[in-house]
């Protein structure tokens, strides 16, 4: 097992780094091409699309992961039911985006459209990437997220060097998702997982499986709302250039995910099947991955605060100086961010997903409240202080939990 998930864990790793790596560049090319009033709209875009679009996700994907890992090929119907509620939860979203983008200027209007259709064909196509997680077929999913980040990256570069701007990056983004999305849907019919079953097997309850994710799904919409929040407050109270501060560092944060994202990919179904086999080797498998990720978080704060006054004005140019202290900040916040990217998983593999919901709802009041006393005062740094403080908070939360309480019973969804 463990030579797999070394395995499954180095696929990941690397395709992240790859892709994420193309997308860092992206940024950064656009940041100087598009100038801080665009970026920073640029920087909004994506980010009310990417909350939005968790809308037509609701948990499906991870809940999906943990069923293929359990059942394998036997949750086919529990694949094609749970796409046919992601299609229809979509169409409130895209409502929701065209209700957002309303009321402004039309070369803004549909480039803000563009980005949140952007995001929603991203969770479609991480759908199909979760089907191939849950059976530890990383390469899969690796070949599927990589092609799209590195596609978008080509298409957006060559439109900003054209000089189209922000539509043309737009637009950009939105060609290459929609392909790479496309391609995913094919993989999976050509596999037999979107092929129809018999009626009987189409008739799987829609409503068991939203109360099976609906838990799920709060806590990753709430997450991710967490994680974009300090834009839409910076925009709110103190413009987009402020947002473009904030953006600038976040941007360089960001892509150190990629490690917890790489190992928690791995170890999250294998996790599943630890517990199934016992509590002893899922608790060895669980303080291993958690005790790696504080030792790597710990070490990236320390890089990061030591960086940050070479990588900002290297990176973004003298305009960008105040974004020293908010990376340097937002560094320290990795350390807990780390463990708690696995430690909220151990919560869902272990059936307690409401518990995860909870105590992600509690780190996005934290730092809802504490962003909008701070910012006035601090600028871009407030809402970095802010995040840091909650997930310490969430870290407090996440063990006290796993020492606690025992797992849940996860039960099974029902299959034909």
């Amino acid at each position: 097992m463990f030579q797999r998930l070394s395995r499954n864990t180095l696929i990941k790793l690397a395709s992240e780094l790859v892709g994420r790596g193309a997308s860092l560049a992206l940024v950064l090319f656009a940041a100087r091409r598009l100038g801080q009033g665009d970026f920073g709209f640029y920087s909004y875009g994506l980010a009310l699309g990417y909350v939005l679009s968790q809308l037509a996700d609701m948990g499906l994907q991870l809940l999906i992961a943990r069923e293929v890992a359990s059942l394998g090929l036997q949750a086919r119907p529990i694949v094609q039911a749970a796409l046919r509620l992601k299609l229809l939860l979509s169409l409130p979203v895209i409502v929701l985006l065209l209700l957002f983008s309303a009321g402004r200027d039309s070369l803004a209007q549909l480039s803000l459209l563009c980005l949140g259709l952007t995001m929603l064909l991203q969770t479609s196509l991480e759908f199909a990437a979760y089907v191939f997680r849950g059976g530890q077929r990383l390469m899969e999913e690796a070949r599927l997220l990589v092609t799209a980040r590195l596609l978008a990256a080509a298409l957006g570069g060559a439109m900003l060097w054209l000089g189209v701007g922000l539509l043309g990056l737009s637009l950009a983004g939105l060609i290459a998702m929609s392909l790479v999305a496309t391609w995913a849907f094919w993989r999976l019919r050509s596999e037999g997982w979107l092929v129809l079953e018999r009626k009987a097997s189409a008739a799987l309850p829609v409503r068991f499986l939203v109360l099976q994710a609906l838990p799920l799904g709060i806590a990753i919409f709430l997450s991710i709302a967490y994680t974009r929040l300090a834009i839409f407050l910076l925009e709110y109270q103190s413009g987009e250039v402020a947002v473009a501060h904030f953006s600038a560092a976040q941007r360089l944060v960001e892509p150190t995910q990629i490690l917890p994202a790489a190992l928690v990919a791995a170890l999250f179904p294998a996790f599943v099947d630890a517990l199934r086999q016992g509590p002893a080797g899922a608790y060895r498998l669980g303080l291993s991955g958690g005790l790696f990720l504080g030792a790597v978080g710990a070490g990236l704060a320390v890089a990061f605060w030591m960086a940050a006054p070479i990588a900002i004005p290297w990176l973004y140019g003298e305009a960008f100086r105040d974004s020293i202290r908010v990376l340097q900040i937002l560094g320290l916040s990795i350390f807990p961010a780390y463990i708690n990217y696995g430690l909220t998983h151990f919560l869902v593999a272990r059936g307690q997903q409401v518990l995860s919901s909870l105590f992600v709802a509690l780190m996005l009041g934290l730092h809802a409240g504490l962003s909008w006393q701070l910012i006035p005062r601090w600028g871009a740094v407030g809402p970095a202080l802010s995040m840091t403080l909650a997930e310490m908070v969430l870290l407090c939360c996440c063990l006290l939990a796993l020492a606690l309480t025992k797992p849940a019973p996860v039960r099974a969804l029902p299959t034909p």
